[in-house]
């Protein structure tokens, strides 16, 4: 049989609200990093976009899912209307990236090494 005393349970109740207020805190904190991190990548992506006039169908969708989980942390109305100006631009064709096709080959290569 446990015996809780007045002073421990006290002590439990002062032990978890200090600790739910921290682990409150920390997922602020986790949030506003998240919120962060997807404002730079609307910025960033969305602005090249918007400079050169045009976005992938692939582009347009990978935005989208910044967007939207920007929008869902509380994110502003300048993320609105990068996006939404992004939403009016020229679908372009989809051209290969000469860098990632070089990471491609060495990933190949690398496989290949693997197999022998």
């Amino acid at each position: 049989m446990t015996l809780v005393t007045g002073t421990s349970l006290v002590g439990a109740i002062k032990y978890y609200r200090s600790s739910k207020a921290a682990h409150d805190t920390e997922i602020q904190l986790l949030k506003s990093a998240s919120l962060a991190t997807l404002h730079s990548q609307l910025y960033e992506k969305g602005g090249r976009y918007i400079k050169f006039n045009s976005i992938t169908l692939s582009e347009l969708d990978d935005l989208e899912y910044t967007w939207n989980a920007y929008r869902d942390l509380g994110g502003n109305g300048t993320g609105e209307m990068i996006y939404t100006k992004c939403r009016q631009l020229p679908i372009s064709d989809y051209a290969p990236n000469e860098s990632w096709q070089e990471v491609e080959d060495l990933a190949s290569k690398h496989e290949a090494e693997r197999d022998v």
